[in-house]
């Protein structure tokens, strides 16, 4: 699904069979890159192709592949979050799987895995990748060099922190936190919080949705949500109720008089957009929507 935010419609581009998740689209606009069983795909958005999946990459071997992929900026990398199996027996929690982040070519070639963590971004000069870690069950916000090397910790509060993505001029850190009681869009400075997350500022004060994953457009001037029902807090649900919600911002933040609108409600879950799916442009954003079989329909 493609909504064009100065037309406000939304369009379907096409239907694909199988439970594909998360479309990011390409910096030259031709592909949409998405994950299905465990492999990654890209799509062409046209031409005689339009609508075949054409895999980059899957190895069942290493790691299935998940819904935490981003592009880089510069259109000539991918990095993705697997899983690797077999899965702990006695897992307890996400924080039990081993999930490394690995980083390919757009082609997927030279895939290797350069740490752990659920991956969400990458800095526009590509220098760093951003992610979700859990340590002692909370969830924070963490960033690396994009060759694994030098960890930071972004956030400490103890509410879940998720979903960090860059700003396209690279000064803040867009996530989504469930410090003020439930899920709201934040942001940060790009080194982070500070003590006490004192530097983090809510974006979003929505009252009726659960509204994560805060997707941000290259000229800052929309941020688009994948939003719960609020009485589904856990981003495993999948089911009807799902909204996509879009602000306009003025200088990162919520316009004046400003506040999420509504622009789909859907049958779907996270896989729908966990990360971007904004065109280089930033006129148009795309997501997945399920539809449900016959069996399920009755």
């Amino acid at each position: 699904m493609i909504f064009d935010v100065q037309k406000k419609t939304t369009t379907t581009v096409f239907t694909v069979e199988g439970e594909w998740h998360a479309p990011n689209w390409t910096a030259d606009g031709k592909y949409f890159v998405c994950d299905m069983g465990g492999s990654i795909y890209r799509i062409p958005v046209s031409g005689a192709n339009m609508g075949k999946p054409e895999k980059i990459y899957g190895d069942p071997t290493k790691a299935i592949l998940t819904n935490d992929h981003a592009l880089s900026w510069d259109g000539k990398q991918i990095a993705v979050t697997g899983i690797t199996l077999p899965l702990p027996k006695n897992m307890r929690s996400a924080a039990d799987i081993h999930n490394p982040v690995m980083v390919m070519n757009m082609d997927g070639s030279t895939a290797h895995e350069v740490h752990l963590g659920w991956l969400h971004g990458w800095s526009p000069d590509g220098k760093y990748l951003v992610y979700t870690g859990i340590v002692d069950n909370n969830a924070d916000v963490y960033r690396i060099d994009s060759d694994g090397s030098d960890e930071l910790r972004m956030t400490t509060n103890k509410a879940e922190d998720d979903g960090p993505e860059y700003s396209a001029d690279g000064k803040w850190v867009y996530f989504c936190s469930k410090r003020s009681g439930k899920w709201d869009a934040w942001r940060m400075p790009a080194d982070g919080a500070g003590p006490d997350d004192k530097l983090a500022e809510k974006i979003t004060n929505g009252t009726d949705t659960q509204d994560w994953f805060p997707h941000i457009s290259r000229d800052g001037k929309w941020l688009y949500t994948i939003s719960y029902p609020m009485d589904h807090p856990d981003h495993s649900y999948i089911g009807d109720g799902m909204k996509i919600k879009l602000l306009r911002l003025k200088n990162g933040v919520g316009e004046k008089g400003a506040e999420l609108t509504t622009v789909r409600t859907f049958h779907g879950g996270q896989g729908a957009g966990n990360t971007s799916g904004w065109s280089a442009d930033s006129k148009r954003f795309v997501w997945t929507e399920y539809e449900k079989i016959p069996e399920q329909a009755k």
